[in-house]
């Protein structure tokens, strides 16, 4: 068994990397199978496959204001939005929604806590490892393409990104992990979006990570 494949399990085993609404848990429970061939051992191969704000149109914004907390961190978003909460989270999970397809998502994990529990070091590159490896197993029982890692910063911070496509519900999900300053924590943040609504993807690239 690779190294990978062990910490994936593990992590699967002991934390929710969760999908970002209960429209990815409905999806879980089809029988469709497709699988795109993804090797994320190395995630610099994935760099002409990314994800960037650069790839995505700009939309016109009304004014916005910070939503989220100290723990998790921030976006700048507009009134639109309303908080959203998806049974099973974890507790300090925080997502904020303009619809039940479009949906953001912020997180935080400990890094001391989660190494007590897997037995090795934790890290963001951990943390997207384990994600790919969730994905790549629900990829055998449900129709999920374009399965991609990558190092794409979320704005100003360093990230590892990981997102896939739902052809069956014509729909994105966008993944970033990202280590604290002081590597003590883990910070996730993920977009879900329909393929009409593009523009969303912009949204999360106001992330603010929190003071540590």
């Amino acid at each position: 068994m690779t190294f990978k494949r062990f910490i994936g399990m593990a992590l699967c085993a002991v934390m929710l990397l969760s999908s970002t609404s209960c429209f990815r848990s409905m999806a879980n429970q089809r029988n469709s199978v497709s699988s795109d061939d993804s090797s994320y051992d190395d995630y610099s191969s994935y760099d002409d496959y990314d994800i960037s704000s650069d790839d995505i149109f700009s939309s016109e914004t009304s004014e916005k204001t910070e939503f989220g907390n100290e723990n998790v961190g921030w976006f700048k978003l507009d009134e639109t939005f309303y908080q959203w909460y998806t049974p099973g989270n974890t507790e300090t999970c925080v997502q904020y929604a303009k619809s039940p397809y479009e949906i953001l998502t912020m997180d935080v994990f400990d890094c001391a806590s989660m190494k007590e529990q897997i037995g090795t070091d934790f890290d963001a590159y951990i943390a997207a490892s384990a994600k790919m490896y969730q994905l790549e197993e629900q990829s055998k029982t449900e129709t999920i393409e374009k399965l991609t890692g990558a190092q794409e910063p979320l704005g100003s911070y360093s990230a590892y990104q990981v997102y896939c496509y739902y052809p069956t519900d014509k729909q994105y999900l966008v993944m970033w992990f990202m280590d604290s300053p002081d590597k003590s924590k883990v910070y996730y943040v993920a977009a879900e979006f329909r393929e009409t609504e593009m523009d969303f993807f912009n949204y999360a690239q106001t992330y603010q990570m929190p003071n540590n």
